[in-house]
């Protein structure tokens, strides 16, 4: 990095000069048009003046629930030219995890999609730190309707009623620009705090590790995630270049889209190539301007090139650290998540007391920073497990990972108590607290079990209360009203009781040992009675 770039990675500046380099370019990309930086550089001054005139200040906190928009583009940029904290919230989010996130987050206000009202309604006696909502009405929302809360509320077309001149609180590199919520371990999903520096130094690693300096991004990716926020958003951003926004991905349209908006560098999860892959051949697979898919895990980059001439790019990416390990640019190892960034961090393999491991030996990847403020900072309002992550004086991921002698680092499991499916990172506990609280429930436990599309799926193991009678599909049902679509189990297993350790904890490794990688014969599978059941889909 070069002298000083960092204390010039603050995000509402970083527009700033760069609408001044680029005005007329194009920045986003929608289906309905395009905006230049100009454009985006003069709406997140208006929405910072409108936030201002209904009240927010310096350090509060506002929560984001919009849809892919090029409102919540805007939004996250006149956040952070306040100096206020953005909390994306993942869409899919209700009842008791929706509320978790907005009082654990210590929220005051909500810009929310008026399609996602009515989730507020049940919420509304549980949400005393919320002082104002602001409503944005997209294409098909019709005003009316009853007012889900006693907070103040207005639309978002008030916040545009002001001037473009806001106010400019002095912002560093190292103030808190959001607080983005990650799965659980061992407890609810925590707030990782991060500063306008991880953001930004993620997002411009992003760029040199892809070679994509001024090119076109494709983002079907939501904007509540850092991926696609970070290394899709912002990277274009530093670039100069441009990003296509879409509301999600759609196998069906995702290449003619690819030609539409001119993408040479797709942001991806692992599960979309499969889905891309298994659809028919077409004359035209390699008829596109695509060259690069950016993503977590790369296992089937030689299929990839084989049928659509793209390559997929592998980096150790989270969000608590940003990009830990990446290749060189046309360095790549099969498998291989890179080298640590030795500018930027230390990387080791340790063993379960916190000792390096040799080459070859598998073990927890754990990081520390080289420069401030490049990781996280902590969990909001979680001392005891941000204690636990940082300990001995290293950031533990939960990941278990092996290096090999040329120091190229290789992802084997996840040690913590999370699931990945499609896309998404499922907090096993999150996901017991609701399944508990249906009446026939006496316990449960989820575990991720594999699954076609490489990643994982959900496996439900419930010991019912003494007399109670309880099918796989009302529990299926209960937990569809309850929970985001992506964590309704797909496999359900009644049993009378759950394996336990000495300490009386539940044994997940057991459960996972049995039958075929966790699957008995007594286990319920959702997907072989409901037809075209998709929890993230692909079309």
């Amino acid at each position: 990095m070069r002298a000083g770039m960092l204390e010039s990675f603050v995000l509402g500046d970083v527009l700033k000069t760069q609408a001044r380099v680029h005005r007329n370019d194009t920045f986003l990309k929608f289906y309905e048009g395009d905006l230049s930086y100009g454009d985006v550089d003069e709406m997140a001054d208006r929405v910072a003046q409108g936030l201002i005139s209904c009240g927010v200040q310096r350090d509060d906190h506002v929560a984001v629930m919009l849809p892919n928009c090029a409102e919540f583009v805007h939004l996250m940029f006149a956040l952070a030219r306040l100096g206020v904290v953005a909390v994306p919230v993942n869409t899919a989010h209700k009842g008791e995890l929706l509320r978790h996130v907005l009082t654990s987050s210590d929220t005051s206000v909500l810009v929310v999609e008026a399609h996602y009202l009515d989730r507020l309604a049940p919420l509304a006696n549980k949400l005393p730190g919320l002082r104002r909502v602001v409503v944005r009405r997209g294409p098909g929302d019709v005003g009316g309707g009853p007012q889900p809360l006693a907070t103040p509320t207005l639309s978002w077309s008030n916040l545009l009623d002001h001037g473009a001149d806001a106010l400019r609180p002095e912002v560093g590199f190292h103030h808190l620009q959001a607080i983005m919520y990650t799965s659980g371990t061992t407890g609810p999903s925590k707030g990782a705090m991060c500063s306008h520096a991880l953001a930004l130094t993620c997002a411009y690693d992003s760029l040199n590790y892809l070679d994509r300096w001024g090119k076109t991004t494709y983002c079907p990716l939501p904007l509540f995630h850092a991926a696609a926020m970070w290394d899709g958003v912002l990277s274009a951003l530093l670039s100069g270049g441009a990003i296509a926004i879409v509301d999600r991905f759609h196998a069906s349209k995702f290449w003619d889209d690819v030609r539409y908006f001119g993408a040479q560098v797709a942001t991806s999860v692992f599960s979309m190539i499969p889905i891309l892959l298994n659809r028919p051949p077409d004359p035209r697979d390699r008829d596109h301007p695509l060259e690069t898919f950016y993503m977590g895990k790369s296992g089937l980059d030689e299929p990839l090139r084989e049928r659509f001439g793209v390559r997929s790019v592998e980096t150790y990416t989270s969000t608590e650290v940003g990009i830990a390990t990446g290749s060189p640019y046309g360095e790549w190892k099969t498998g291989s998540c890179g080298i640590a960034h030795d500018e930027r961090f230390e990387v080791a393999v340790v063993d379960e007391r916190d000792r390096e491991v040799g080459s070859g030996e598998p073990g927890e990847l754990v990081v520390r920073p080289k420069q401030p403020f490049t990781i996280t900072t902590g969990y909001y309002g979680a001392a005891e497990a941000t204690a636990h992550c940082f300990r001995n004086l290293w950031f533990h991921t939960g990941d278990r990972v092996w290096r090999d002698e040329d120091g190229y680092f290789y992802f084997l499991d996840r040690m913590k108590d999370s699931i990945r499916r499609r896309g998404e990172n499922i907090s096993a506990f999150d996901l017991e607290c609701e399944v508990n609280l249906h009446p026939a429930v006496l316990e449960c436990a989820a575990i991720g079990v594999p699954s076609e599309l490489e990643e994982e799926d959900v496996k439900l193991a419930v010991v019912l209360r003494p007399g109670a009678g309880l099918d796989p599909e009302e529990l299926i049902e209960f937990c569809e009203r309850q929970l985001p679509r992506y964590m309704v189990p797909r496999y359900v297993e009644f049993r009378d009781a759950l394996p336990r350790t000495p300490t009386d904890k539940v044994a997940k490794y057991r459960l996972r040992a049995e039958g075929d990688h966790g699957i008995t014969e007594g286990t319920w599978d959702r997907a072989a009675v409901v037809s075209g059941d998709e929890p993230c889909a692909a079309d």
